[in-house]
């Protein structure tokens, strides 16, 4: 959103988000880092519309809100989106206002799963998954490390095609394991699940170093969209 454009305004019969009257009076006025206050306003939507008992949201549908991350790339930008994400979640957990535990997710491989701060929320957390503390919760959220880059993408794309094994195999002799699991990281924070935007992320890193890439660039997602659909 640039300085020029303003809202229009709510239309007609736009749905109302139900929000705890306690959490502007008790939560809100504690907060300081708009990263949780972010992160906690968009996961109290989703438990909100959530339709089924117990309300549970998995952190990475959270963290593939489009939104979101455009919001926390405007309001936090000494981080990028997943730091922010992450720092945000960590601050909701240890704060109370959100609760997190860890289940069996899709293909035996473990989520993190959010519910509110309340009683119902707690029950939940309980009886569906192992609970998890905020440092719990911030370790299961950082990048794997020496998984190699077939593990990268078929954790955040899915199978390898064999048509891109051979450009994965450069990427990985050409590239730092840490950009890896970043750009890989980064792509699925923008919900563009494409070899071809993990790839260009990497090139620009490359090309105009890491630091400037993701803190003073256009790292939103905008310079990499028409890569998004291959």
């Amino acid at each position: 959103m640039t300085a020029r454009e303003r809202f229009s305004g709510f239309p007609a019969g736009a749905q109302p988000v139900p929000l705890p009257d306690i959490f502007f009076e008790d939560a809100a006025p504690q907060i300081e880092d708009p990263a949780e206050l972010l992160v906690t306003l968009y996961a109290l939507r989703a438990l909100g519309r959530a339709m089924k008992y117990p309300r549970l949201i998995a952190s990475a549908s959270l963290r593939g809100e489009r939104p979101l991350i455009e919001a926390l790339a405007a309001m936090c930008p000494g981080r990028d989106a997943d730091r922010a994400f992450e720092d945000g979640l960590s601050a909701a957990i240890d704060r109370g206002t959100l609760l997190c535990g860890r289940r069996a997710g899709p293909e035996g491989r473990f989520e993190r799963v959010i519910a509110i701060g309340s009683d119902e929320g707690r029950r939940a957390i309980a009886r569906e998954t192992e609970p998890m503390t905020a440092a719990e919760s911030a370790e299961a959220g950082r990048p794997p490390r020496g998984a190699g880059i077939y593990q990268l993408y078929e954790d955040a794309i899915g199978p390898v095609p064999p048509a891109i094994a051979a450009e994965l195999a450069e990427a990985q002799a050409d590239y730092p394991e840490e950009w890896l699991a970043d750009a890989f990281r980064e792509a699925a924070a923008a919900n563009a699940r494409a070899w071809n935007y993990v790839r260009a992320i990497l090139q620009r890193w490359q090309r105009e170093g890491r630091d400037e890439a993701t803190t003073g660039g256009d790292d939103s997602g905008a310079a990499y969209e028409h890569l998004v659909r291959r």
